[in-house]
């Protein structure tokens, strides 16, 4: 069923998403997975690919959108390209494997990963205080190279840009709040566009989904409706950014995560009952 209620109901959590993908340098995917799982769940798609389609359909919105958040970030000096250079090649190869994974697991396994990866980044970005030394620690080209695996792997199946990864990643090494969520809108570029491939792919050739509206994993339909409301929000909530102290910056980040991984885990609760 899609009747004018599914397109207000995108249009409102398309411009949400938008929002927060400017504030916070993601692609707002930490807030399209569920809204979209939820509207998918009222538009009667099956069970066992709600959160697929969720997770595809994510990257697919954030691509564009992450487009304008860099764009936005860059000029206003909030990347550190080198980091950004070294990573973006072993986090190509962490897609590849993240969309492998993610083909093969079910719904309520997908879910429960997202849940529990958004209360625990939520978590950490609240208790994590700030040091007293402001010099960046350095990260050795070991662990640069294990941080873009790991990124691209978790981001495809979390169906999210990256920055609830990367931001406490390199908030760990002291890094400012500000060049964190600037540099990881740079990897949603790369993991969006690779990822929402991916989930084409996987989900054409391989799932061989046929659900209305959808080619593969991916549902086009949701996807006309989020990109212009997720395009304008996305210059405002990175202009904002800039007006924003970085304590309350952070305090936003973990909050936002953790309402999202409650909301997950009621639906997971759902699908137990």
């Amino acid at each position: 069923m899609f009747d004018i209620h599914i397109i207000l109901l995108l249009t409102f959590f398309g411009c949400l998403s938008g929002f927060f993908a400017g504030l916070l340098g993601a692609g707002g995917g930490m807030i399209i997975v569920p809204a979209l799982f939820y509207v998918f769940k009222l538009m009667d798609y099956s069970n066992e690919i709600l959160m697929h389609l969720a997770v595809g359909t994510s990257l697919a919105i954030i691509f564009p959108t992450s487009i304008i958040s860099a764009y936005t970030h860059y000029k206003s000096g909030n990347l550190d390209k080198s980091f950004f250079k070294f990573c973006s090649f072993f986090i190509v190869i962490g897609i590849f494997f993240g969309a492998i994974f993610t083909s093969i697991i079910n719904t309520i396994n997908l879910l429960t990963i997202f849940a529990c990866y958004t209360l625990i980044s939520g978590i950490f970005i609240l208790i994590k205080k700030e040091k007293l030394e402001k010099e960046k620690k350095e990260i050795s080209n070991f662990f640069k190279i294990i941080f873009g695996l790991i990124t691209g792997f978790i981001s495809v199946p979390l169906g999210i840009g990256g920055a609830s990864i990367m931001v406490p990643i390199m908030k760990f090494y002291n890094y400012s709040i500000k060049i964190a969520i600037g540099t990881s809108a740079h990897f949603g570029i790369i993991i969006s566009f690779t990822g929402f491939i991916s989930m084409i792919i996987s989900g054409s050739f391989f799932a061989e989904i046929n659900e209305p509206y959808t080619l593969g994993y991916i549902n086009y339909l949701s996807l006309v409706i989020f990109i212009p409301s997720t395009f304008i929000m996305a210059r405002i909530g990175a202009i904002t950014t800039s007006k924003i102290k970085k304590e309350l910056l952070n305090k936003i980040f973990g909050i936002v995560l953790i309402i999202i991984s409650i909301r997950a885990f009621y639906e997971i609760s759902n699908f137990s009952n």
